[in-house]
Order: C-alpha cells, then sequence, then structure tokens
C-alpha cells in the first residue's frame, strides 16, 4: 500500500466523518414535522441546528481544503485539525442531544411535556412582557430553556456550556433531578432557574444590580463584609425573587422544603458560596411574600422555619435586619438593560407581577386540584403548579397521604391539558437571534480541546 492510497483512504473517511453530523441534525428536524412528541421543542432544535451548521459549515471548508495529493505533511496536520472540529461540534450537540432523547422514552414522555410546559411558561411570561414594554436584548429573544433530567440534589441551569463560563449556549438548559417529576408541586424551582436565563438573557441584571446595592447599604451603615456577601448573592436572590414574582408565595413553600436540611447546612454562612444560607434566604422570600400583600402567609412560613432552626445568632440577626432595602433595591432600581426604545429605563418589578388576583385564582384552583374537579377557567401553567403546591401541603396536613399519587396525576393532566396547540413559536425570526448564535458558533470554533474538557489522548 503506498502512502497516497493511504492518505485517500483517509481523505474518505474523513469525507463521510464530517457529513454525519449535518445529516443527523437534518434528520431530527425532519422528525419534529412528523412527531408531535418534539411539537414544543421546534425553537430549540431549529436555533441548535443553525449554531451547529455554523460548525458544520466550518468543518466541511476545511475539509474540502484538504488535498491528500499535496503535501503529505500539511495534509496530516490539517486532518487532525479537521478532526478536532469534528469532536467540538459533536460535544456540544451531545449535550443537548442526550436530553433531547430522553422525549421518547415512554416512562419520562408526558412528565417531560409538563416540566417543558412550565419552563416555556415562566420563560416566556418575562420574555413576552419585556415585548410589551418594547425592550429588546441585544441578543434578541431566545428560546425558552430545554428541560433535562440528571441525578442530582436539585435543579440547575446552563446558560452557559459547563466549563467554559464565558461562552453561553445557544439555548439555555434546565436540569432537574430525575425524582422530582413525580412531584408536579416541585417544579416550583424551575421558576427559580429561569430566574437565572432571564437574568443573563436580559443583559446580566445581576451585575447591574451589584453597585445599586452596595450603595444603598452603605447609607445603612452596614459593614463592608456584609455588603460584599449582598452582592455575592445577588444572582441566586434575583432569581428566587423571579420565582415568587412568577408563581406566587407558594413558591417559598416548595423551597423551604428543598432547604430543609441538617443544621450544619442551613445556619452555616459560607463567605463563598453564590447561595445565602438556607436559613436567610427563607426570610429573604418572607419578606417578598409580605409585600406583596400577603404578611400572614409569611408570618405562618417564618414560624414554621423558627421552629425547626430556632432563633437565630447574632451574626444572622445582623443580615436579617438588611432585607428590606435589599428587596427594595433589587425590585425598584431601573436597570440600564431594561432600557425601552423609547429611552425609558425600567426596574424588574415593573417586569413581572404577582397580583392578589393571581393568587385567589390560585387558592381556588388548589381546592379543585384537591377534589379532582376540572378547572372552571384557564390559568396560567406556573400557577397551577403553585396550586398544586398548596394542595399538596393541604394534603399532607390531612393526613391523607395517599392521595398524594392522585394530586400529582391530576395536576399532571391539568397542565398537559393547558398546552398551547401545535409547535411553539420559533425565536429565529429575529436577525439579531440568528446574529447572536452565529457569534456563539464562530467564538466556539476558536476554543481548543482542552478547553472544553476534551483531551488529545494520543
Amino acid at each position: 500500500m503506498t502512502h497516497t492510497s493511504m492518505l485517500t483512504m483517509k481523505h474518505r473517511i474523513l469525507s463521510r466523518r464530517v457529513m454525519s453530523l449535518p445529516v443527523e441534525l437534518d434528520a431530527w428536524l425532519g422528525r419534529t414535522e412528523v412527531d408531535e412528541l418534539l411539537d414544543k421543542n421546534l425553537s430549540q432544535i431549529e436555533a441548535l441546528d443553525y449554531f451547529l451548521h455554523v460548525l458544520c459549515k466550518s468543518n466541511e471548508d476545511s475539509f474540502n481544503a484538504l488535498d491528500p495529493a499535496g503535501s503529505v505533511a500539511v495534509f496530516l496536520d490539517k486532518s487532525l485539525d479537521i478532526t478536532k472540529a469534528i469532536i467540538k461540534s459533536r460535544f456540544i450537540w451531545d449535550f443537548f442531544r442526550d436530553r433531547l432523547e430522553l422525549r421518547f422514552v415512554p416512562r419520562f414522555r408526558q412528565l417531560l411535556l409538563m416540566a417543558d410546559l412550565v419552563s416555556y411558561d415562566c420563560y416566556t411570561a418575562v420574555m413576552d412582557r419585556a415585548k410589551a414594554l418594547q425592550i429588546i436584548p441585544e441578543q434578541g429573544f431566545r428560546e425558552y430553556p430545554l428541560v433535562g433530567l440528571v441525578a442530582q440534589f436539585a435543579p440547575s441551569t446552563f446558560v452557559r456550556l459547563p466549563g467554559l463560563q464565558n461562552h453561553n449556549l445557544p439555548v439555555p438548559v434546565i436540569d432537574l433531578p430525575w425524582d422530582h417529576l413525580v412531584n408536579p408541586w416541585e417544579l416550583l424551582i424551575v421558576a427559580h432557574e429561569v430566574g437565572h436565563d432571564v437574568d443573563e438573557d436580559l443583559g446580566r441584571l445581576s451585575q447591574a444590580l451589584q453597585p445599586a446595592i452596595a450603595s444603598q447599604l452603605d447609607e445603612f451603615g452596614t459593614p463592608m463584609g456584609h455588603i460584599v456577601c449582598w452582592q455575592q448573592w445577588t444572582s441566586e436572590i434575583l432569581a428566587d425573587l423571579v420565582g415568587i414574582l412568577l408563581t406566587g408565595p407558594a413558591f417559598v413553600g416548595a423551597l423551604a422544603g428543598l432547604l430543609t436540611l441538617p443544621r450544619s447546612y442551613v445556619l452555616h454562612i459560607n463567605s463563598t458560596d453564590e447561595h445565602p444560607p438556607p436559613y436567610l434566604r427563607v426570610f429573604i422570600n418572607t419578606a417578598l411574600v409580605r409585600r406583596l400583600g400577603h404578611p400572614q402567609l409569611a408570618q405562618a412560613l417564618e414560624a414554621g422555619w423558627r421552629a425547626l432552626y430556632g432563633v437565630p445568632n447574632d451574626g444572622f440577626r445582623t443580615y436579617l435586619a438588611q432585607i428590606e432595602p435589599v428587596i427594595a433595591t433589587i425590585l425598584d432600581t431601573p436597570l440600564a438593560p431594561l432600557q425601552d426604545r423609547g429611552g425609558k429605563i425600567h426596574s424588574l418589578g415593573e417586569l413581572i407581577a404577582f397580583t392578589l388576583d393571581d393568587q385567589a385564582r390560585v387558592q381556588a384552583t388548589a381546592v379543585r386540584l384537591v377534589t379532582g374537579a376540572l378547572l372552571t377557567s384557564k390559568l396560567p401553567i406556573r400557577h397551577v403548579v403553585s396550586a398544586s403546591q398548596l394542595a399538596f401541603e393541604q394534603t399532607v396536613q390531612s393526613g391523607d397521604t395517599a392521595g398524594l399519587a392522585t394530586l400529582a396525576q391530576h395536576t399532571q393532566r391539568t397542565i398537559i391539558d393547558l398546552k398551547p396547540p401545535g409547535q411553539l413559536p420559533v425565536g429565529l425570526a429575529s436577525h439579531r437571534a440568528r446574529q447572536h448564535l452565529d457569534d456563539l458558533a464562530r467564538a466556539f470554533l476558536e476554543r481548543p480541546l482542552d478547553d472544553i474538557g476534551i483531551h488529545w489522548p494520543l
């Protein structure tokens, strides 16, 4: 066998490898046209297809310039570069395909549809309001977060590729623990994760808030060490507050359930953690519940939390006294990223609202969920999840733990019955959205394999 024939065979192998991903992506898009299981994920798949085809086109161009009859050294170097580029393209597609394919597993079809609908409803509630206020994100309006399932303690969101903290994903991802889906009321935490996505997609609101928080606390004579902690916690606090504004006081009950942990965790202040300590975090959330006009609900939540973990020490008391100005700053401060086309700068409180009427409808729906009755009026999907949390609390307090399975099934059916018809709107009609994906892809092309956690083994 001559070296020319060896290079020719290598060339043929690379030809087939380079084309394998575009062929697979086209098959996925074709599936969305005939398989209703992907109806609600079409916009996400189209965004991924656009992003990945930029990578694939670059790979094809590199391959087309590869000449097996030319310089041997150049051929060998360039063929290795192409192989690495294929791996990078496959790496990011694997991240999304692993999550999308779960929708074809019968056990998880309806559960993931339910989670997708909650993610969609929470995200679009904020973005639709931004559109109404004529607030246009720099990168355009993105697709709602794709939901995946993993083995972990709590839900998490990926705005950026794991390991690449300065490189955004083409579509945000919310990963849920596998076991959480059996309790639809635990989907309230999705609203918190959407809060992180909204924070990022509207121009990194938490970063814009940090100077305002520091200034406000400084006026109160707050020690610098405390100010630094509050600034560090801003992103997580903002996500919690978005969760409450989207779903109401029920969010705090679900969050408290997640944070019901050993005292060594709950009562520990970690100055390097981006999350406020769990003990303080519940009181931060109840402060917003009180501000929304539900002082009795806030008081009941706080009383239960104190009964479980006791009265805080002096270190916590000083932080507790600083909650009100922090909440007011986050909700009321006009933020430069929220400037509309007319030049007016809006606050987070103008962007999202949960009203007394919303709470009344949630409470009425909770009663219907407990009894298994059908809804008498259409409700936002996220508020059905809120109602299921209240129904869960009522069912447990009544001692009817056997009724929880029925409640979970009824909640799941109710949410799925409220799904929008057909395929969800595609955001790629926006030139900004396409340009953003194009920029992300071209920046990703420049990253070496080691940057994304893939180490060349040879």
